[in-house]
């Protein structure tokens, strides 16, 4: 029962929202109370039910939502039984307290999901958001209130403390659905709720402005009451006050969304003022501009840095992890020519020393030569092995000859007509010597897979500073736009080529389209010697 009451909640209430509009303006009052304090025994009963570790938010909340609704019976009081609208009422000196009530629970809910750290990025979003509808009541029902010749200091005072207190729940609203942690179903039915009181609010003081019925901002209200108690019953209403496991919630695309929508608040209440040939509100729109302005340049400074950062860690973990690879195939290399080759080569000196002694049994010599060959053949394997970890030849005597040597094999392999050109001054780099060996040894895999290729070109030429490595062939080529398709099915070659060329300072290009042969490039800068 307790996992599904909301649901039941949330239906019943959805009923009687309709019904509400069927009903005459009486009974239509009773029922407006009786679903507004059936949020607060809503609240009241997930308080009992889940018992969330910060009762006291929630408490708050519960009793704002009280207050609310004791204002909304006397006010119907007042104008259906007694026939009277008094202005400032019994009823707004119960409504007002209700606004930093709710302030309160919101404020001590979003400080218990903080970290302990400062979320100067969920600050500057809740700013934008919180300035930019701010700017929406501002232009729309404090500056109207502040020009109407009828109200007297304290009827000017009242009606302003709503929209006021409206900005501030909306700043706190803002800052608790930028703040980090879990984003559970009482958390969304929570900001749902706010979102719909503000907007009722804003939109009940503007029809009050125009002179135009606010009847329609009623199911709004009933709706946030609705929204408020199924929070409140959800079972994950305790979870929604756990400090958060990260320092900042996720850019998500509601926030994106709400601070877009924020930012577009200043140029539509200008066409709005505009086409109503109104007094526009230039003072107030420009200021609250400049400062969206900069906030979200500022935060755009913030993320370019957070990328920035991320990327600086996401290369030092690659180098690290390819120096590794690098190491280990050395030392695997290593292994393999001080051990199995060595001790298979031992093992084909006796065999040869056993056939010498086996010359008069035909027989018998044949079985030996046989595992010869078959030893040979291993051994041929296992150094082709270690050649391909870590070629002897690209230490001892550089990377022309490794080059030349890996094509070659690759050359007698494939069956490719292979074309090797190299201009080098002196030998480059270790690090950089590796990083070109390891892109040509990937690139003639690929082409040997993938190219159906019958002519292969690798030219490498160093000029001064810069050293530039082409292979090319005359395969089927692929269209350029597939790459990530390629590598979401598990192709990776072109992706490992690049990000190596890139941590080594260099840069990769990739010349194709179908039919028309593939050309790999690497450029890469030598610094000078000091």
């Amino acid at each position: 029962m307790q996992r599904t009451a909301w649901r039941g909640y949330l239906g019943t209430g959805a009923l009687l929202t309709g019904v509400y509009y069927l009903l005459p303006a009486g009974p239509g009052a009773v029922l407006n109370v009786v679903v507004g304090a059936s949020a607060v025994a809503a609240i009241l009963l997930g308080l009992r039910w889940h018992r969330p570790p910060h009762r006291l938010a929630w408490w708050l909340i519960a009793a704002a939502q009280g207050l609310f609704v004791v204002g909304d019976a006397l006010f119907s009081v007042n104008d259906l039984i007694l026939g009277i609208e008094p202005f400032p009422s019994l009823a707004d000196a119960l409504y007002l307290p209700g606004y930093p009530a709710l302030a309160g629970g919101l404020a001590l809910l979003a400080l218990s999901r903080s970290t302990g750290r400062r979320d100067w990025a969920g600050l500057a979003d809740a700013a934008i958001i919180a300035i930019g509808f701010g700017l929406l009541s501002w232009v729309l029902v404090m500056v109207p209130y502040f020009q109407d010749p009828s109200l007297g200091l304290v009827e000017l005072i009242v009606s302003l403390a709503y929209p006021v207190g409206d900005v501030l729940l909306l700043a706190l609203a803002a800052r608790l659905a930028t703040s980090p942690g879990r984003r559970t179903t009482a958390f969304r039915l929570l900001i749902a709720s706010l979102a719909v009181t503000m907007a009722g609010d804003t939109l009940f003081s503007a029809l009050t402005l125009s002179g135009v019925s606010t009847t329609v901002t009623d199911g709004m209200y009933l709706i946030a009451y609705l929204l408020l108690g199924a929070s409140g019953l959800h079972p994950s209403m305790a979870g929604l006050s756990e400090p958060a496991r990260r320092r900042q919630a996720r850019l998500g695309r509601g926030r994106l969304l709400a601070m877009g929508a924020a930012a577009l608040v200043a140029p539509a209440l200008l066409i709005l003022q505009f086409l109503q040939g109104s007094d526009i509100q230039i003072a107030a729109i420009a200021g609250a501009w400049a400062v969206l302005f900069v906030l979200v340049m500022t935060r755009m400074a913030g993320l370019v840095r957070a990328i920035e950062r991320a990327e600086t860690e996401r290369r030092r973990v690659l180098d690290k992890t390819v120096q590794a690879a690098e190491h280990e195939r050395m030392h695997v290399a290593s292994e393999l020519h001080d051990g199995p080759i060595q001790r298979l080569a031992v093992l084909s000196y006796d065999l040869e020393r056993a056939k010498q002694r086996m010359l008069g049994n035909p027989a018998a010599v044949a079985r030996v030569e046989h595992a010869q060959a078959a030893l040979s053949s291993e051994v041929q394997g296992l150094r082709e092995l270690m050649a391909s970890l870590r070629p002897p030849t690209l230490d001892q005597v550089g990377l022309e000859a490794a080059l030349r040597d890996h094509v070659g094999a690759f050359a007698r392999r494939s069956g490719v007509d292979c074309t090797v050109r190299v201009d080098l001054d002196d030998r480059l780099d270790g690090e950089l010597e590796t990083v070109v060996y390891r892109v040509t040894q990937e690139a003639l895999t690929n082409v040997a897979r993938h190219a159906g290729a019958g002519r292969l070109w690798l030219e490498l030429e160093g000029d001064g500073d810069q050293v530039d490595l082409e292979i090319r062939d005359d395969g089927v080529g692929f269209d350029p736009q597939a790459t990530s398709a390629l590598v979401r099915d598990g192709h990776f070659g072109l992706v490992a080529m690049q990000e190596r060329v890139e941590m080594a300072g260099g840069s990769f290009q990739v010349d194709t389209r179908p039919g028309a042969g593939v050309t790999l490039r690497a450029m890469f800068r030598v610094p000078a010697p000091s």
